[in-house]
């Protein structure tokens, strides 16, 4: 298309149970498709609904960091060696139960990128993944380079309403807007169903001017393709 538009990214963390009950169904409805990312232990929990969902379009992405961290979204008993190893070790299990998806964004905890001595780890994590979910509040220019520090938006306790003010944000310039959703109507970072559905009922009505794709997706266009004619 010639016309410019506006990227939004839905993303989930965890792969938890109310991902699989609730987010998928709702993305289903609407034949939307979003980024979970991983952590190991839940993905294997529920893996053939998982199987599923990425044969439906959608990305499972790496998020072994995001249970270890702390509030703050640091990790200040982990060295840049050890995340890279756990990281490594969290993309062969995702080849392994995924081989149809070649590429997989990474999706870091929300707050800070330091680890042990408050070393900033990001810098080291951006020659092995194609597109990095970073944790900094903030949106995002259509760019390339945005893909491997992207900004998100934190919809904890948001409503629909507060959701689909933050989506017209991509259309008004545009922007590419990635949500990190945690728990889906249930859990203490969590948003209400109702909310995620009505954001879901804007990006459909308004899909002419504003794109919905994975962060895997929206990444290789960039790389491929000017952003005037993305998805």
């Amino acid at each position: 298309m010639g016309t410019k538009r506006g990227i939004i990214s839905l993303t989930y963390d965890g792969t938890q149970l109310c991902h699989v009950e609730t987010a998928l169904p709702d993305l289903a409805e609407r034949n939307l498709q979003a980024t979970f990312y991983a952590e190991p232990s839940t993905l294997l929990d529920h893996y053939p609904a998982w199987r599923t969902a990425q044969s439906r379009g959608h990305e499972i992405g790496n998020g072994s960091l995001i249970g270890a961290a702390l509030p703050d979204g640091s990790l200040p008993a982990w060295t840049t060696a050890m995340i890279l190893d756990d990281l490594a070790e969290a993309n062969d299990l995702l080849i392994d139960l995924f081989p149809e998806q070649s590429q997989f964004s990474l999706g870091l905890p929300y707050g800070k990128a330091t680890c042990a001595d408050s070393r900033n780890y990001l810098p080291a994590l951006q020659f092995t993944f194609r597109a990095i979910r970073s944790g900094t509040p903030g949106i995002n220019p259509i760019t390339p380079q945005t893909s491997k520090n992207l900004k998100v938006v934190d919809p904890t306790d948001l409503s629909g309403s507060q959701l689909i003010q933050i989506a017209r944000q991509a259309i008004q310039n545009p922007n590419w807007i990635v949500f990190a959703f945690d728990g889906i109507g249930v859990g203490k970072k969590s948003i209400d169903h109702k909310a995620h559905r009505t954001l879901l009922d804007f990006l459909i009505t308004n899909q002419d001017i504003l794109a919905t794709a994975p962060v895997i997706q929206v990444a290789e266009q960039l790389t491929q393709t000017p952003s005037s004619q993305l998805i």
